[in-house]
């Protein structure tokens, strides 16, 4: 998996490409601010994302293995 930084490198060229994120070569200093804030931005979203996408897995494969037991123990002693 590709790491958020570069992920949101790769992000804010697109947005600056369609003019989503404003750059201005004439104002390299200006443009630089804008695009770290983005920057900051993006990689934070991209990093709470993947927080959410690994909590949410890890509380699915608990609930399966959870499941799982349950199924067995119910096995165990004979319960349909």
């Amino acid at each position: 998996m590709m790491k958020s930084s570069q992920r949101a490198w790769d992000l804010a060229m697109v947005l600056i490409a369609n003019g989503k994120i404003p750059f201005d070569p004439a104002n390299l200093s200006g443009s630089v601010k804008i695009l770290a804030r983005h920057l900051e931005a993006l990689e934070t979203a991209l990093r709470e994302e993947e927080i959410l996408a690994e909590t949410s897995l890890a509380e699915n494969l608990s609930q399966r293995r959870l499941q799982k037991q349950v199924g067995r123990s119910r096995a165990l002693v004979g319960v349909d």
